[in-house]
């Protein structure tokens, strides 16, 4: 993993409490994948719930968007996903941080709705399920 890499994912992870931080690297030692892979996988499963397209972005912005703010955990985000959650953040009315927290916590326990009732503890069909989601997602790109 390349320095820029390690970089943003110790930024895109520090948005998160402590105990999803945990959690998310739980999950991604369990599922073979590195923690902000988990991250965009969860962004990416819940805006395809949510009929949102995600539109490639060209092949010089595969990495994490334009800035945003010097606040915003969009920054750390590739730019489809920037797009899909300004999109669905519109839609619903929400601010973007939350839809971040929605399709987290989703992935981490399906029954909470915030990260303060959120279970953190690591369940092996979520992991086989972002493992098989992980796949789908690369064979789309393909």
């Amino acid at each position: 993993m390349q320095t820029a890499d390690l970089t943003t994912q110790a930024t895109l992870l520090s948005y998160f409490p402590e105990r999803v931080q945990a959690a998310l690297q739980a999950y991604a030692s369990a599922g073979d994948l590195a923690p902000e892979t988990v991250v965009h996988l969860a962004i990416a499963y819940l805006l395809e719930t949510a009929d949102v397209e995600l539109k490639p972005a060209d092949s010089n912005t595969n990495g994490p968007g334009a800035p945003v703010g010097e606040q915003s955990i969009l920054t750390y985000l590739p730019l489809p996903l920037q797009r899909g959650i300004e999109q669905y953040a519109t839609e619903a009315e929400f601010p973007p941080e939350f839809v971040v927290e929605l399709a987290v916590t989703f992935l981490l326990d399906p029954d909470a709705s915030s990260f303060e009732d959120c279970q953190v503890s690591v369940q092996k069909k979520q992991v086989y399920w972002l493992q098989q989601y992980c796949a789908l997602q690369q064979a789309k790109a393909a």
